[in-house]
């Protein structure tokens, strides 16, 4: 671990939310960062790293279709029961259930996420859902947040390891 700033915890969960360092191939398993400033109350515009294992895709959150009848208010901001959402209605993937961290932005990429926004000394939390490709034994690089305009302020977390499974 690494912290210059930022501290950064990456695990792997079961649905339930038990740490787990084994699945089966096709099962959609969690990813949790945990995040905090250590230096300062607020760090505003970090970036934030998290490479997947090989043969570990994420799974996007699809929205239901919202009607969009109503005037002066964005379907991509409503929530399934049709009222206005938080910042999480218009992330292309994340739990806002198991998660207290809402990133400003989500890039989503076939390897990654890295995800933007400010962090402060309160451990905050953001899960998303993967899924397991293929088997065999594959090591997890560790997470990785630096400031966007200050360089100075990182952190680095642990590698890790998960071993998929044939079903």
């Amino acid at each position: 671990d690494v912290t210059q700033g930022v501290e950064i915890i990456h695990e792997f969960l079961d649905l339930k939310g038990a740490p787990v360092t084994q699945v089966k191939v096709g099962d959609e398993f969690l990813v949790r960062l945990r995040l905090r400033a250590t230096k300062r109350d607020r760090i505003s515009q970090v970036a934030v790293v998290d490479l997947l294992p090989g043969s570990v895709e994420s799974v996007l959150e699809i929205r239901p279709p919202a009607d969009s009848t109503t005037s002066g208010v964005d379907p991509a901001r409503l929530d399934p029961s049709g009222r206005q959402a938080a910042a999480f209605g218009a992330l292309p993937i994340g739990l806002p259930d198991k998660s207290n961290w809402v990133p400003e932005h989500i890039d989503v990429r076939d390897d990654r996420l890295v995800l933007y926004g400010t962090i402060t000394k309160d451990a905050s939390t953001f899960v998303y859902r993967v899924r397991a490709t293929n088997a065999g034994v594959f090591q997890a690089p560790p997470a990785f947040a630096e400031g966007l305009y200050d360089r100075k302020v990182s952190g680095m977390g642990a590698a890790g390891k998960i071993e998929i499974v044939k079903p």
